[in-house]
């Protein structure tokens, strides 16, 4: 009977270990073989920058280092868990942590990074006839913003170009995606360049987004295993000025940027990733 006991309870304990695997997205999965897989490479430390965090420290007693760990660790796997109903996601959070370290050093000090204009704002937000009209004006404003140099009505004329921009991630050392197919066998690689966090969204949303005055930017770059670009930009979600709750910040707006950022590698038909 004491066998009998001491069995039943080790059934519940594994049952309720792989549902929490299940529901939280365990880095530690076995890969289904008939599927690509894709590395994801968080953001270096330095390309962190926020404007809330003395709020979020204050509210957590948390230092600054821990949450940005936070941040980088949690967009991390929300995307892992994005990824998995098409590929075999893979995380540097789920391997030793001296060789993470190790491997994305080396990877740091191989890419090179550059602004580039935002081809398309993707602001993760439902849209309602305010932000539709908010666009149009966006639209307009940046192309009022941007001047060609030359001679315009007889006097000289330089180039002003305050359109947005993102971080882009470029492969500066050949020898990389080599180096990373032998170890990692992935099909795709998403560099994660900058996170942004800013206090206030631009005063331009004020009138229909009043709740909206934070702003979340993820860049982003998505290459093939030999390096080509398939997908890269910046995504954004925007949340109230008084959410100082760092768990409910992550819980809330990371899963819509993920989905955004793992649709922009699958492209429009999804099906053919199975």
């Amino acid at each position: 009977m004491k066998k009998l006991f001491i069995c039943l309870i080790a059934l519940i304990s594994t049952t309720a270990t792989f549902a929490q695997n299940n529901t939280t997205g365990s880095l530690n999965e076995p890969a289904i073989s008939s599927r690509s897989s894709v590395l994801i490479i968080p953001f270096e430390a330095k390309m962190y920058i926020s404007d809330i965090d003395r709020d979020l420290a204050q509210n957590h007693q948390m230092n600054f280092q821990e949450i940005k760990a936070k941040f980088r660790a949690a967009l991390d796997r929300e995307i892992f868990i994005a990824l998995k109903n098409y590929y075999n996601p893979l995380s540097f959070y789920s391997i030793p942590p001296n060789e993470s370290r190790k491997e994305l050093g080396y990877i740091y000090n191989s890419i090179g990074y550059k602004y580039e204009l935002v081809p398309e704002e993707v602001v993760v937000k439902k849209e309602n006839v305010g932000t539709k009209l908010i666009g149009k004006f966006k639209k307009k404003k940046k192309e009022e913003e941007y001047i060609e140099a030359g001679i315009q009505g007889g006097q000289v004329v330089s180039q002003v170009d305050n359109r947005e921009k993102y971080m882009k991630t470029t492969l500066v050392n050949e020898k990389l995606l080599p180096s990373l197919n032998s170890k990692f066998s992935a099909s795709h690689y998403i560099f994660i360049n900058q996170l942004d966090i800013k206090r206030g969204a631009d005063m331009r949303y004020a009138a229909s987004d009043e709740g909206y005055k934070r702003e979340i930017k993820v860049h982003y770059t998505i290459f093939d295993n030999v390096g080509k670009e398939l997908s890269s930009g910046a995504i954004k979600s925007r949340f109230s000025s008084n959410e100082n709750d760092i768990d409910k910040i992550i819980r809330v707006q990371f899963p819509l940027i993920a989905e955004r950022i793992v649709k922009n590698l699958i492209g429009p038909d999804a099906s053919e990733v199975e």
